[in-house]
């Protein structure tokens, strides 16, 4: 996962550390390779991966003819150009933003050393592809090892997040790190005014810390947050639509006004995100939300997100006295019409699990930023 700092076509990526073996090759993949493909996903996680799609033919080959994503495999020079593992990204292009799946090594591979160059490889195609608009990549990268983290940071990556218990692998719960790079056009046209409330400003300066650009920002600290303190209880429609894969998206409106939240759950790792607010108010918005988290913590979810602008500290506020807490901040997250710049966005989550220390193992980086968010 390596998007050089300062990005352009004419750019170059990070040297890779030299590789111990050049058994390794990568090569954009095609739809002959779907089987390898699911063979990859059922060699690495034993039939346990939770996210039903990418193991299923039709949609790996849809997916890989959308024009949004980049799949590529990792052949063996060595064993007549086995397929040894693979690595994909796909592109959102509203936002310009890019979110790696990783890089999976079948295991009679994994620890062989020489593959961890091919990401540089891999996602400076994926630049070529997409004309260098690309502003930002972004991964949740597993913690169980510091590994994986050491080496998305060796290549550029920075934490931006931790998720506590939002993964299930292996039939158990796992924290992910969010981590993230940035082209130097990200910032460029990035939102520099950021109004947070006073909980959020710990989270904001770890970041803040890690990325040289943010050094110029506007920070206003709001105190006096003005949000309704009768607590809004208004009649909430609930539908449910269910999705392929074991997808459901439930939507929460207003009967009053028409402000809504909609959401998607994962039934395999009982998973709540893509959250989309619509709401004028914020007392309508902190109605909203907790009555979603109390809903579907009934339905047996046991992690819910939602991304919340570091402009509106209303809204901000709206999160906290719903019940959920600081997870994230990611710099220049989404595209603002109005304004046209990209604003930063703070990770807001609720979790039934605390990050575990027998089981999640951070960098030094990681760690400071978990100590941040109080997890």
């Amino acid at each position: 996962m390596a998007i050089t700092t300062n990005i352009s076509q004419t750019e170059t990526l990070p040297a890779a550390p030299a590789a111990p073996k050049a058994w390794a090759s990568l090569r954009p993949s095609h739809p002959g390779d779907v089987a390898a493909i699911q063979n990859i996903y059922q060699e690495v996680y034993k039939g346990t991966y939770t996210y039903h799609e990418y193991t299923d033919a039709g949609y790996l080959a849809e997916d890989m003819a959308s024009g949004h994503s980049n799949w590529y495999v990792i052949q063996d020079a060595e064993l007549n150009n086995e397929i040894a593992g693979c690595v994909s990204a796909t592109v959102d292009v509203d936002h310009w933003r890019a979110y790696s799946r990783g890089m999976m090594m079948r295991p009679a591979w994994q620890g062989k050393g020489g593959a961890s160059r091919l990401f540089g490889d891999a996602f400076q195609d994926l630049l070529r592809c997409f004309k260098g608009n690309i502003r930002f990549l972004w991964s949740e990268t597993r913690a169980d090892s510091p590994k994986p983290q050491a080496v998305c940071e060796a290549i550029g990556l920075q934490p931006c997040g931790i998720l506590p218990g939002k993964d299930v692998f292996f039939n158990r719960r796992e924290t992910p790190v969010l981590m993230a790079i940035f082209s130097s056009s990200a910032w460029k046209g990035r939102e520099t005014r950021i109004a947070l409330v006073p909980g959020l400003v710990p989270v904001y300066e770890a970041i803040r810390a890690m990325h040289r650009p943010m050094r110029k920002d506007e920070l206003v600290v709001a105190g006096d947050v003005a949000i309704d303190k009768t607590r809004c209880q208004p009649a909430v429609d609930v539908a449910a639509f269910a999705k392929k894969y074991g997808y459901t998206t439930f939507l929460f409106t207003c009967e009053k006004t028409g402000e809504s939240l909609s959401i998607n759950v994962n039934a395999q790792c009982n998973n709540a995100e893509g959250m989309e607010l619509h709401c004028s108010k914020a007392s309508t918005a902190r109605a909203l939300l907790a009555f979603a988290l109390g809903y579907l913590r009934g339905k047996g979810v046991l992690y819910m997100e939602g991304y919340c602008p570091a402009t509106r500290p209303a809204l901000q506020e709206a999160f906290l006295s719903a019940g959920f807490q600081p997870f994230g901040y990611v710099p220049a997250w989404n595209k603002d019409p109005r304004s046209g710049l990209h604003v930063d966005h703070v990770v807001f989550g609720w979790s039934a699990c605390k990050v575990s220390s027998e089981l999640t193992k951070f960098t030094e980086k990681s760690a400071a930023l978990k100590e941040a968010l109080h997890l």
